[in-house]
């Protein structure tokens, strides 16, 4: 049996604590005209054409094990996918040059999924044959390189007021008290138990009156010190103009 010191346990509630009060705190600074701005950018950002469709999945792949920072620098060198659409060397040069980390790795998840995508759209796209849960499970195992999380952080992206997935990045696992390492695709009990870390955010959200994906930018953007998404997304915004 593993022994653990007295102080590793108080640390691990204290941060726990601390997580909770964070969300309280939020949660309490959070009314329905703040929760209606976001829904009104986030309706208005969302992807309306294939080309749209296949960017938010572009900017889910380039936020695989990096910083927001990091995600949007390598999302902005290769967003202009015509350029590389059909030659794979000049996706991991932009990549490269991107400096988002596991480059060669992410050109071949990207190259991958590009090749998927075109070869039928629609499958990436939302019916009434699946429920948010099996199509999020369904794209995550079809596709190479990306698990629950990121694949939940796509459709977020695309549908952000319906999506019922949650992207359950570390960030949010540490929220939630949930193994901090992730949960497996391929593994049905990490499955089952990603899916009850999805419907705890779901109760959150609930408590702030907000649709999922709305709940957690609110939470994500107040806790890195922003009144709105834009310091990150807007580079998803197409030369569309917004008033916050």
């Amino acid at each position: 049996m593993t022994s653990h010191k007295a102080s590793d346990i108080l640390e691990s509630s204290n941060f726990e604590v601390e997580a909770k009060m964070t969300f309280q705190s939020v949660l309490e600074n959070v009314d329905s005209h703040k929760v209606n701005q976001y829904k009104e950018y986030w309706n208005n950002v969302a992807p309306q054409t294939d080309g749209e469709f296949f960017q938010r999945w572009l900017f889910a792949y380039t936020s695989i094990h990096t910083t927001w920072e990091s995600n949007v620098r390598a999302y902005n060198h290769i967003k202009n996918f015509n350029v590389w659409l059909e030659d794979k060397d000049k996706l991991a040069e932009l990549l490269y040059i991107g400096k988002a980390g596991c480059h060669n790795r992410r050109t071949d998840y990207i190259w991958d999924f590009s090749s998927k995508f075109w070869a039928n759209p629609e499958r990436f796209k939302k019916t009434n044959r699946e429920n948010w849960f099996k199509f999020r499970n369904r794209l995550s195992n079809e596709l190479w390189g990306i698990g629950l999380a990121k694949t939940s952080f796509a459709l977020e992206l695309c549908y952000p007021e319906k999506c019922q997935a949650v992207c359950l990045d570390v960030h949010m696992l540490r929220l939630l008290g949930m193994n901090e390492q992730g949960y497996k695709k391929d593994i049905s009990k990490d499955v089952a138990e990603y899916e009850q870390g999805e419907r705890k955010w779901h109760y959150r959200a609930e408590k702030m009156k907000a649709p999922n994906y709305i709940a957690r930018c609110i939470y994500w953007d107040v806790k890195q010190g922003y009144k709105n998404s834009r310091y990150w997304s807007s580079c998803l915004e197409n030369q569309l103009h917004f008033d916050f």
